[in-house]
């Protein structure tokens, strides 16, 4: 029998589609709820024992879960569905309606004392630096993503895929491996300003087809220039009058926008979503209401969205860019979106394969396949999305 430890951060992840780029603070948690966040963490998990309950090896595994919102809610109301998971509340530690990094580290402790054999989290980078803080031993962690910020190299690629690893853990299929916990700085991060800082190494359960990379730093590289400058000649060929650009995030986004003329590659986000048409902006900085106020005030227009992949890690929708939801994805269509990357950079991909994870689980599989990328003046490759 498997001793799972099993933490909910509630609040990750709200801040995504209001553009809020993470609520590590009650400040911003309450900033995000001010402008209609909507929790995922509950649902992510949700979709994870779902998943999970379909496997034999549920019956070797006992959970050990907080109060409350952050694991006995959601588990109890599992419960009443035909599945059946067991599990053990930890009822000595008092979890308030706004949580923050304190309740996370009293319940590590108390799980490293219960000794259990694993530790799932769901939540992002900022629940993952309250986990290494916490843990003073070779406890082995695995994260189910929900946050905004998800960098580090401990979460599983989807909610379904951090199933599949627990049952290989279970079955004693996994091997152990160091990976990287590393965090953005959420004050600079709003400014448009990317600041990373390396807080530890974390033990996983590694299944290289199943976790996330973490994420490499994009630099452009001197070899590249010529790449990227391919690219932005491609896009001013490709440039439509009164067709809607959403532009995605990322410095290579910023690189290629100079496409769209000297104002917009100047005044374009780095970190954000902006919306152009005819070489002006409508947005800046957009969240999924901002995107969808554009869309709807101009449901005659084409859009197109231009997206990137994370340098490493290969995500380009559900990572970063949430305001890029399921529901701005249905407007737009699935088949109007441009992927842009250089060669090296998608050379730096592990296994050159693309990921996506928009919290719609048909929308992602609606995804999945092969799509062009644009690597170079009118140069494609075709790259598999998985």
């Amino acid at each position: 029998m498997k001793k799972i430890g099993f933490i909910v951060n509630p609040i990750a992840g709200i801040g995504g589609r209001v553009g809020l780029k993470g609520t590590d603070s009650i400040e911003i948690q309450n900033e995000a709820l001010k402008r209609g966040a909507i929790p995922i963490a509950a649902d992510r998990t949700r979709r994870f024992l779902s998943h999970f309950s379909k496997f034999p090896e549920v019956k070797n595994v006992e959970f050990f879960i907080p109060k409350g919102k952050m694991g006995e809610e959601i588990f109890h109301s599992f419960q009443q569905t035909k599945f059946v998971i067991k599990y053990f509340v930890l009822d000595e530690i008092i979890i308030p309606d706004l949580t923050t990094s304190r309740e996370t580290i009293l319940c590590v402790k108390k799980l490293v004392s219960l000794n259990v054999d694993l530790i799932i989290f769901v939540g992002g980078d900022g629940t993952a630096r309250d986990l290494h803080q916490a843990l003073k031993s070779q406890t082995p962690i695995l994260g189910i993503p929900s946050g905004v910020k998800m960098h580090s190299g401990v979460f599983a690629q989807s909610p379904e895929k951090g199933a599949e690893i627990l049952r290989k853990f279970v079955m004693d299929e996994v091997y152990f491996m160091e990976s990287e916990i590393i965090d953005l700085n959420e004050e600079k991060f709003r400014k448009d300003s990317i600041q990373t800082e390396l807080y530890g190494l974390g033990i996983i359960p590694y299944v290289p087809t199943l976790m996330q990379s973490t994420k490499l730093m994009t630099k452009i590289e001197d070899t590249e220039l010529e790449n990227i400058e391919g690219i932005v000649k491609t896009l001013k060929n490709l440039i439509k009058q009164d067709v809607i650009y959403i532009l995605g995030a990322g410095s290579t986004i910023k690189q290629v926008s100079k496409a769209f003329g000297s104002h917009i590659s100047t005044n374009k986000t780095v970190l954000g979503i902006d919306a152009v048409i005819n070489g002006t902006f409508l947005g800046k900085d957009l969240s999924e209401y901002g995107l969808l106020e554009i869309l709807n005030k101009n449901k005659e227009r084409e859009v197109i969205i231009l997206l990137t992949p994370i340098g490493g890690q290969g995500f380009i929708l559900g990572r970063g860019n949430q305001q890029i939801s399921p529901n701005v994805l249905q407007i737009v269509g699935i088949n109007n979106i441009l992927i842009i990357a250089s060669k090296n950079k998608l050379n730096k991909i592990e296994r050159k394969t693309l990921h996506v994870d928009t919290g719609d689980l048909q929308l992602d599989e609606a995804l999945i396949g092969y799509v062009k990328v644009l690597v170079d003046f009118e140069e494609y490759m075709m790259v598999k999305i998985s």
